[in-house]
Formats: structure tokens, sequence, C-alpha cells
């Protein structure tokens, strides 16, 4: 084991808070009019006199063996797909056993395939049935390095890059083989005529393999080659776009297939040096003068924002001044830690008296790095400092079925968006953004005919006051006989932090709302908001301020190929407060309908759906003129596909 300089340095961690509690997100929605994927079928076409001479002079099904090669064909098809799908999961051992039994239906009907290359008609079916198997037993070496990978992967970047980088490359040859094969298979399909709809499949199984070629590609050039990762470690008690403030960060170093260093810092330090200076948006003008990387996360797409972030501490001395630029950014709740620690178990700070669990570990971090914290001495410590390498060392150290509860755990936050990834590389990026793990607003295509909706809380000057609010969201929409969809938006927020006894969790929540609508609708009322003037502190232009350009079309009222309609909310503890808005989408009709919501990382709220179809129109889904829906368990992306349809 060769050691590594891992440092870990906290200057002054600010903002890490408990939620005060989360409601269960795990419930996957199966209603009528959401979206779920498209059934294939298929046949063989051969003239059937000519199936039955065959079966005559050979003594065998050459339709029942067409028909199996076929259906191995696809057995190894699905198996792949299985193995992308649990290349995320890295859980293999469901996905071997069908190999192994498409392995053994190869194996039956190779005799049949010997047989069958003494006829002319069927000279490609060695070749064609060879590929299978080639394929098939490919899909189980990949399945198998796969496997490895989820038992050893935590432990390699630790302790034997150069292991972790043979086994990646290991994977890559076998995929690239199962390439070659998959063309031989193709080509022996078109022989036998047998051009169904599984060619579908294949194109699609092509794309993967190919996807997947560029994913191991980009993680080993970033493994290999040296990078640099950031991770922000998000405070949902103090809401942000992205998911909570980023009270501190991690800079990660890679080189050789290792994890070299690990650099904490309290976001506000690379700030510090900062030279450039920027226009903030206008909500964040009464808090700073200056747009820097602590509010950079403004953004709701996260993409946008983590490039943001990584650019201000690129330009900030702190990093400018070693050459560093990062390859991407991941980004985290309190969540994640909390599970770790179910899995490590408590882990004692002597230097601190305390003993952190899954129980108190918010509780205990938001003491330490509170502003007003006069606990133990005064000092505000740097708890983070001592934590890490504990807890590193604790998953080090995992039995291997502790390793597959994390890896697991990992895999179902970042399903549920308490974890986002964003990466340079766009072999990388591509993968992420597909899995659904890059935090990326949904871009409408201007084919469809539908609706969307995003409600993003930004806490501005309302301390942690989000570990005490609960959310509902109700939208109902109302679709003309033109196709004018007109929205009437309800968002509902209690505060419930009047029975805590710390002064930050009491506070007034002061939260600037956006709503993300489809590109050209029209806001036409608002009720119940705070009115509030923010005026800037400075004369932006005098001063010689860049301007950014995504922060001037929010000005404009534009985000993310979106309309967005911004109010101030202010809730006192112990109250409650309803934000209306009343909008309209002008909208050329369709039969089709699809609506998508999109949920903020870090939030717990109710939501609420219902839409009125146009004067006589029936959904198809309801056989009614109306459809509901409403859940306190969302999808990170909930969407839902109506068919409109005339009476």
């Amino acid at each position: 084991m060769r050691n590594k300089n891992i440092s870990c340095l906290l200057t002054d961690v600010r903002h890490p808070a408990p939620k005060a509690s989360s409601l269960p997100r795990k419930h996957r929605f199966d209603l009528p009019g959401i979206s779920v994927g498209r059934k294939k079928s298929g046949s063989a076409r051969f003239a059937a006199a000519l199936i039955v001479l065959i079966l005559a002079s050979c003594g065998i099904a050459a339709w029942g063996a067409k028909e199996n090669a076929m259906g191995t064909a696809l057995t190894a098809y699905r198996n792949f797909i299985s193995a992308a799908e649990s290349a995320k999961q890295l859980d293999t051992d469901g996905m071997g056993k069908s190999l192994k039994k498409a392995e053994i239906n190869l194996e039956s009907l190779d005799i049949y395939a010997k047989i069958l290359g003494f006829i002319p008609a069927f000279k490609e079916v060695p070749v064609f049935m060879s590929a299978l198997g080639d394929f098939n037993k490919t899909a189980m070496a990949v399945a198998g390095a796969t496997e490895n990978l989820k038992k050893e992967g935590f432990t390699l970047i630790w302790e034997d890059g150069n292991r972790l980088i043979s086994e990646l490359e290991n994977i890559r040859g076998q995929v690239k083989t199962m390439m070659g094969s998959f063309t031989k298979i193709r080509n022996g399909m078109a022989s036998f005529g047998l051009s169904t709809d599984e060619s579908a499949d294949y194109l699609s199984l092509h794309s993967k393999m190919m996807e997947t070629d560029g994913l191991l590609a980009g993680l080993l050039d970033l493994l290999k080659d040296g990078g640099n990762v950031a991770i922000f470690f998000m405070n949902d008690s103090e809401m942000r776009a992205t998911g909570g403030f980023i009270g501190s960060y991690a800079a990660v170093k890679i080189n050789g297939g290792e994890i070299q260093d690990i650099s904490v810092n309290d976001i506000y330090y690379p700030d510090k040096f900062l030279e450039e200076k920027t226009v903030p948006p206008s909500p964040l003008m009464g808090m700073t003068t200056d747009w820097e990387a602590r509010d950079a996360n403004w953004f709701f797409d996260f993409p946008t924002s983590a490039s943001k972030v990584l650019s201000f501490l690129e330009k900030s001395p702190v990093y400018s001044d070693k050459g560093i630029k990062f390859d991407g950014a991941i980004a985290m709740n309190h969540k994640v830690v909390t599970d770790i620690l179910k899995i490590t178990g408590p882990i004692e700070l002597p230097d601190y008296g305390i003993v952190l669990d899954h129980t108190n570990f918010l509780s205990e971090i938001q003491k330490e790095v509170s502003r007003d914290s006069t606990l133990r001495g005064g000092e505000r410590k740097n708890v983070l400092k001592s934590l890490l390498p504990e807890l590193i060392s604790r998953m080090k150290k995992m039995s291997g079925k502790d390793k597959e509860e994390l890896i697991r755990i990992v895999e179902n936050r970042f399903g549920n968006k308490d974890i986002q990834a964003f990466f340079i590389d766009k072999r990388l990026q591509n993968f992420v953004s597909k899995s659904l793990w890059s935090g990326e607003v949904y871009q409408i295509p201007e084919s469809e005919y539908g609706d969307y909706l995003a409600v993003v809380v930004s806490n501005i000057g309302g301390e942690k006051t989000d570990a005490y609010m609960r959310q509902k969201v109700a939208l109902k929409s109302v679709i003309s006989p033109s196709g004018t969809i007109t929205d009437s938006l309800s968002i509902t927020r209690v505060h419930e932090g009047d029975g805590a006894t710390e002064t930050f969790y009491k506070a007034k929540n002061q939260a600037y709302i956006k709503a993300l609508v489809p590109a050209g609708a029209k806001l036409l009322s608002t009720e119940g908001e705070t009115i509030k003037t923010v005026r800037p502190a400075i004369n932006y232009e005098q001063k010689g301020y860049a301007k950014d350009p995504d922060v001037e079309l929010f000005e404009s009222g534009s985000e993310s190929g979106k309309s967005v309609f911004g109010r101030w909310l202010s809730v006192n503890s112990g109250s409650d407060k309803e934000l209306k808005m009343e909008y309209e989408r002008p909208s050329a009709f369709s039969d089709k309908f699809r609506f998508v919501y999109e949920k903020q990382s870090g939030t717990d709220s109710i939501f609420s759906y219902s839409v009125q179809a146009p004067p006589g129109y029936i959904f198809k889904e309801t056989k009614t003129s109306a459809y509901k829906y409403e859940s306190a368990n969302l999808p990170p992306r909930l969407t839902i596909d109506l068919t409109l349809q005339r009476l």
C-alpha cells in the first residue's frame, strides 16, 4: 500500500445544517398516463414450403432452430442491456445467471448450426451461431469484471490505481469484442432475411455499446492522465437552486488511477483572493456586492451552475497560480454522509468530545460551524477536518457486503437527485446525462405539446430555516380548444421552526422563488408575494464589473430555455404563506399531451397536478375530461403522457 498525502484543510466551514425530517422518496410511479417503455416483438420471414423441405431432409426443426437462434440473440442483447443498467448499479448476480442460461442455449444449438452449414441456403448459420456465442461469452466476461469492480473498486482507487486501470481497460477491450461479434450477428440476420422490429433493438444496442466504450475511454483518460474533481457539500437547510448553499467543497486530485490528495476548504477561502469582479443576480445584491463561487449555483440546471462555480474557483489565485483546472464536479447533500455513517457506525472525535453517528451528525456539525456558536469555548473548530480521514479509513475497511451496500446507497442517492455530477469530458457527461444523474433541465422538443414546471427556492438571508420548512406545490391547468394552456400555480410554505431551540432555525425564512415554465409563457397575475425591493449597493458599470451572459438572460426573464417568473416569499416561524401565480402558454393543439415536473434537489414537497381537457374531449387514460395526480414521493423528473380523445 502506497502512502498518501491526504490533506484535509478546513478553514472556517459554514452552513452544513440538519434537515428536521424527510419524506420517503423511494416510491416509483405506475399510474395511468405515466410514460412506460415500448414493447418489442418480432418474427422470421421464410417461405413455408422451403421450411417443410428442410425439415424433412435434415430431420431437425430448422424453423425452431432459427427461432431459437433469434431468441438467443435477443437474450444476449437483453442481457447486455441489463449489463448497461447493472454498470450503474454494479449488481450483476442475476445478469450472470441469465447469461449462463443463454450460453447453454447456444451450446445446445451448436450441433444444429454445423448441420445447417452443409446446406447452401444456411451456409451463414455456423458463422452466425459462432458470433452469438462470442457475443454472449464476452457479455459474461463483462459481467464478471463488473462484479470484481463492485467488490474492489473503492479499495483500488485508493491503493492500486494500476490494477484499476487494467481492469477498466480489460472491460473496454471486451466491449470492443462484443461490437465485432455484433457486426457479424447483424450480417447473419440480414442473410436470413430477418429484418423485423428487432432491428431497432440492435441499433439501440450498437448505440449503447458505443456509449459504453466512450464512457470507459473518458474514465480512463481521467484516471491515467491526472485530473481534478471538485466535490460540493450542499446544505439543504439553506436552500439554493441546485439543492443547497455550498458551504464547503473538496478538491480531489487523481493520477495514475488513484486518489492522491483531498483538500477540503471553506467556499469563502478561494473567493477571498478572487480579483475578477462580476455582477451578481439582482436578488442577491442585498447580501453581496460581488458574484463569486459561494453563490454561483444560482441556476436550476446543475451543469450550468457547476460550470460557474468551477470557473470562479479556477480564476482564484488559490488554483490559477498552480495552473489547476477542474475536470468536473460532484454535488451532494447531507443525506449521503448520514447514510455512510449508518454503515460505518459511530465515529469518535476526541478533540471535540463528541461521537458522531447518523442520528446526530447534522446537529453536531451545525453547532460547530454556526456563526453564532459559543459551544466548546466559542472556537469555530474544523470538525470535518477530523471526520473526513476517519470516515475514509472506515470505508476502506468495509466488508464486501458493506461495500455493496455503499454502492447501492450511492446509486439511490444519484437516482433521487441527492448527488449530481458534471464533467467537462463530453463522453463522461453523456453517460451521467442519460443516467439522469446530471441534474439537467428537461429541454422541450419543438414538436412536443404539453406543459413543464419546476419550482426553485433560494434562501437569501433566511438562516438555516429550510430545515423546518414544509412545502406544497399545486398546479391546475386548463386546455383551450385552440391549444392554449392556462395554469394556476399555488406554492404553500409552512415554517415549523417555532419549536426549535437554535436561533438560526427560528429566524424568518426569506426565499426567492422561481417558477420555470415553457418559453413564451406570459404571467397574468400574482398573489401573496412578499414585496421586497433590492437595490445594488454600488454602480457596477462605473466599477467595471463583468456581466455574466446567463445572469443577463435571467434578468430578462429566461433561464435554461424556459421562461422564469421570480417572486419573494417570507414566512415567520410558526406561520404559513401561499404564493399564487397565473400564467398562460399559447400553443398549437395536439392530441398527444406531455407534462413534466422536475423537483429541486433537497426539497420535500407534496405535489398536486390536475389538467382539464378542452370542451368535446376526454383523456383516453382516464375516460374523463380531467386528469389528477398527487404525491409526496416524487422522482427527480415526473413525466405524464396523456392522449386527448374527441367525444
